[in-house]
């Protein structure tokens, strides 16, 4: 992981459910095969946004459906700058978009934490000696504009992983972090060849030598 902001968020991610639950080990999700969708033409510049996303942990939330939702924009998001898909991008707040980029972007959808409250409780009773775990279930929505002519794309993926979460876990860190990496590209994958299967990221002004928003 190259991008230091990004390890960041995610170290700040896992560490969050470590301080507050133990430590987690998170297995790779299952629904999505890996896949490699086509090179694109051109790198576009992306603005992105959170809006209707909603995000509910059982046992109790440790962040909002804003940050959750931007934090998950954003792993994606840079998953697409490793794979080459777009060369940047930009988080808009309530979907302000500058209009100066190739694409706009807006999350929607869910993700929801299912556990056991009880386990949790033992859990905690033990200090996180007995393990639990956590099935994170994501319902994933992109809208897409294309800033130059207007056209609108949308994709959707669904995707799970469990987190197992005890106390001497802590060994297993760098492989959970590795996992949720691995899930995270594959949806992104999913999402950008839906996308461009329909015709996104393939015209824009940037391909045609403009600078969205000059005329």
């Amino acid at each position: 992981m190259k991008d230091p902001s990004q390890r960041i968020l995610l170290i700040f991610m896992l560490l969050g459910i470590c301080l507050t639950t133990g430590c987690a080990y998170i297995a790779v999700g299952t629904k999505l095969a890996p896949i490699e969708p086509p090179r694109p033409s051109f790198q576009p510049r992306v603005e992105h946004t959170v809006g209707d996303f909603s995000f509910k942990l059982e046992g109790g939330a440790i962040a909002t459906s804003k940050f959750t939702g931007r934090l998950l924009n954003y792993n994606i998001l840079s998953s697409w700058k490793r794979r080459g898909y777009i060369c940047d991008e930009r988080y808009i707040e309530s979907g302000s978009f500058s209009r100066t980029a190739d694409y706009n972007l807006t999350l929607s959808g869910s993700q929801y934490g299912k556990s056991s409250i009880i386990m949790q409780i033992l859990s905690g009773l033990t200090l996180t000696l007995l393990p639990y775990t956590v099935t994170t279930e994501w319902d994933i929505r992109y809208t897409v504009e294309d800033v130059k002519n207007g056209k609108n794309y949308s994709a959707s993926v669904q995707e799970s992983y469990e987190s197992y979460v005890e106390l001497f876990l802590v060994f297993t860190f760098p492989v959970a972090t590795r996992n949720y990496r691995e899930t995270i590209q594959r949806i992104g994958d999913h999402l950008y060849n839906e996308l461009y299967s329909q015709g996104a990221f393939q015209q824009s002004a940037a391909a045609a030598g403009e600078s969205p928003g000059k005329k």
